[in-house]
């Protein structure tokens, strides 16, 4: 995978972008309106402790898949995935079970009929790729799909030529 992309954007669906902006907003007004130590503290613990899970793009590095967020990631080693696949919507229909649903990204456990559980990283719900792995099911949102399932691929390729 030497001269394929490593690197993907997270970008941001328009809902992703008019529910952060109104919560943050909303959030911030409460704040002005109600001055205080206490009412602050809560108000920028949402917005700090929800854009410190937000997703900021998608690495392929050391044969890992690096989630990455604000100041760490999340990894998925190459070698437990099973399957990756460009899944459009895959988040149609689906309940968020434990996790944020719509503060700078899907972020979390959620349910739906297709792919019944699994963990989202999502930032924009059109661009879904789903990675299955013996634990689980992963649903990601990478700028370039197509680019991103052929470089999984390619780094799962050279991972079955080293052994």
């Amino acid at each position: 995978m030497e001269n394929g992309r490593k690197t993907f954007k997270a970008p941001w669906d328009w809902l992703l972008i008019l529910m952060t902006s109104g919560v943050t907003l909303l959030l911030l007004g409460l704040d002005y309106y109600t001055p205080g130590f206490i009412p602050t503290l809560i108000t920028w613990s949402i917005i700090l402790g929800a854009l410190g899970f937000g997703i900021f793009g998608y690495h392929i590095e050391d044969k890992q898949l690096k989630i990455l967020r604000l100041g760490w990631s999340k990894d998925i080693d190459l070698s437990e995935i099973n399957t990756v696949e460009i899944k459009p919507y895959a988040m149609t229909g689906s309940v968020r079970t434990f996790g944020i649903g719509g503060l700078f990204g899907y972020v979390g456990y959620f349910r739906n009929s297709i792919l019944k559980g699994y963990k989202a990283y999502v930032t924009h719900r059109d661009k879904t790729v789903v990675i299955t792995t013996e634990e689980e099911q992963v649903v990601i949102s990478p700028d370039d799909p197509e680019a991103f399932v052929a470089s999984i691929e390619a780094s799962l390729g050279d991972k079955q030529a080293d052994t």
